[in-house]
């Protein structure tokens, strides 16, 4: 555990910026969720009750909680009580499949489990470390707390939760996709965001009169942007529904009762909010009122042209669109670029320029800089750097390197592709996006360009089509939404043969996908991006393929009926 007590130099935490927050804000709104709501000083007593108590159940600075909860106010009152502690939060959503939760615990070893008991109904108890079933603390059975106790963190902390927070910067371990197919989990300390957060409030001009959601699973970094960017200013946390991130419609009624200002969402997210505003404007004839001042998309790369749609129905800063490009490694955000129109009508991704605090290097194989108008590696230096990853020094050294600029400075090399060019970063994909399709290197980004510059194509998503014998792909399939107009039978066979026919007039042969398939819309992960293992279902469903789980069951069916066989022998004998 030592690697994880990293000294905080400033001695200024997350909850630090809350506890200000309640001594200027105490009786206003917090946070919401649906008739649920709490102030900053109700918020403040909750957590500070639950963090003593975590405090008598042994939890320590530099512990490691791990926390399990549905969408609620009591979310909130637990991250920020496990902070209190001093020790960290690592985000489960009940959503996973038991597997990975049980990776994450194996991984991160908490001493301490914050869930409730019908989430863990997949886990329990035979998945769980024997130490770990003892260290459960159920909110549910957890002592009642009387919300409208005045005693809140106007006061001065208590000697035991002082000292708690003297030793340990680490604020939280995120679990994120790794190449090996394992998650991996991220170190980020209180320093790291906090200088995420005073770089960016000022350019946002964000304050207590905003509204933010929290759209994403908190186990995706985007929430920690969304549910510090509230508190830390004295601004209202709206919480999303979980229904209402997988409907549009439902989402952009939430969005007007709510009167929410500032929103956060990927791409794909967003290009299906903007699909429901058009709809409803059909339906009704108005155009929707929303109170946002400021959206800001991340998470995924954005297609300018995708967002002409937005324009038709809100004018050029109202709200504000801002691009900002980040990883988990580098604490949610990079870059920062307000869109305008003068952009638009450009198949690029521009992201703008680094944060305060922060730069970025575009490298070649030699970690050599590239010229203005080369496409080079993004390595991304300065404060906002994580911790490193959770017990792989190896990894971690790979992926944070020594720079070769500064003996003293560490560079995170993010596998992301960009270029400069006037003065701007323009985003060029994932290096490891880039297929081999028959020995051809192919960027997805290029064909999904092409084949939405046909007139009954709204969207493209291209994935490589798996191969029965588990070989390389050796093919290309393209998932198409069609336009809101198109009257065509989209799987008709002329329809698809055109749709054929129009990438070949504008792609390499190479480029070409055999199959084109038509959803009506893209499924998404819990951290809002595009499901490309959901899709490939949809194909297999299609094209009566058989899909991974009938494949599980065939196997399972065939090692049943070699047991049965078995044993009638030995009934036999």
């Amino acid at each position: 555990m030592d690697q994880l007590i990293t000294p905080n130099q400033s001695g200024d935490t997350l909850h630090d910026r809350f506890e200000q927050q309640v001594q200027i804000w105490p009786d206003k709104i917090a946070v919401s969720y649906q008739d649920q709501q709490l102030t900053y000083q109700q918020l403040d007593v909750l957590a500070k009750a639950h963090s003593e108590e975590l405090i008598s159940r042994g939890v320590q600075s530099g512990d490691m909680v791990a926390v399990m909860l549905s969408r609620s106010v009591d979310l909130i009152v637990h991250i920020i009580a496990v902070l209190k502690t001093g020790a960290c939060y690592v985000p489960i959503d009940p959503n996973y499949p038991a597997d990975r939760v049980e990776w994450v615990i194996e991984t991160s070893t908490p001493v301490c489990f914050i869930s409730r008991r019908e989430l863990c109904q997949n886990i329990w108890p035979e998945q769980l470390p024997s130490q770990l079933k003892e260290r459960f603390y159920f909110i549910e059975s957890a002592p009642q707390v009387n919300v409208n106790n005045s005693q809140a963190s106007t006061d001065t902390p208590s000697h035991q939760e002082t000292e708690n927070n003297q030793h340990s910067d680490l604020a939280y371990v995120i679990f994120t996709s790794g190449s090996t197919g394992k998650p991996k989990g991220v170190m980020v300390g209180h320093s790291q965001v906090i200088s995420l957060l005073d770089a960016v409030t000022p350019m946002l001009a964000n304050d207590h009169n905003d509204v933010w959601t929290l759209f994403h699973s908190f186990a995706f970094d985007f929430s920690v942007w969304e549910i510090w960017g509230a508190l830390t200013t004295g601004a209202r946390l709206c919480i999303v529904p979980q229904e209402s991130t997988w409907s549009a419609d439902a989402f952009l009624e939430l969005l007007k009762q709510e009167q929410v200002t500032i929103l956060n969402q990927t791409p794909s997210a967003f290009y299906a909010l903007t699909a429901a505003v058009n709809e409803a404007h059909t339906k009704t004839g108005a155009r929707q009122t929303l109170s946002l001042r400021s959206v800001i998309f991340g998470g995924e790369a954005l297609n300018l042209n995708k967002l002409n749609a937005w324009w038709k129905h809100y004018p050029e800063g109202k709200p504000r669109l801002i691009n900002m490009y980040g990883i988990t490694e580098t604490t949610v955000h990079v870059t920062w670029l307000e869109l305008s129109k003068t952009l638009f009508n450009n198949d690029s991704s521009p992201i703008g320029h680094a944060l305060t605090g922060l730069q970025v290097h575009l490298l070649n194989e030699k970690l050599e800089p590239v010229n203005e108008g080369e496409v080079g590696e993004m390595f991304v230096s300065g404060k906002q750097l994580a911790i490193g990853y959770l017990k792989q020094a190896g990894l971690s050294a790979s992926r944070f390197v020594a720079s070769p600029f500064h003996k003293s400075q560490r560079l995170y090399r993010s596998g992301d592709l960009a270029m400069w060019q006037d003065g701007q970063l323009y985003y060029q994909g994932r290096a490891d996006r880039q297929l081999k399709i028959r020995g051809f290197r192919i960027e997805p980004g290029e064909i999904e360009s092409a084949m939405e510059s046909h007139p009954v194509v709204q969207n493209c998503a291209v994935i490589p089509k798996p191969e029965k014998d588990g070989s390389s792909p050796k093919s290309l399939i393209a998932f198409l939404i069609a336009t809101k107009d198109s009257h065509t039978e989209m799987n008709s066979k002329d329809t698809l043969s055109a749709l054929r026919d129009h990438a070949i007039s504008l792609l390499p042969a190479h480029y070409i996908p055999t199959e084109y398939v038509f959803v009506s819309s893209y499924p998404l992960t819990v951290n809002g991006k595009l499901d490309q293992a959901a899709l490939l279902e949809i194909w297999q469903q299609k094209s009566n393929v058989p899909t991974a789980h009938d494949n599980r069951m065939a196997l399972l069916q065939k090692k049943l009926a070699k047991l049965q066989k078995n044993y009638a022998q030995k009934e036999i004998e």
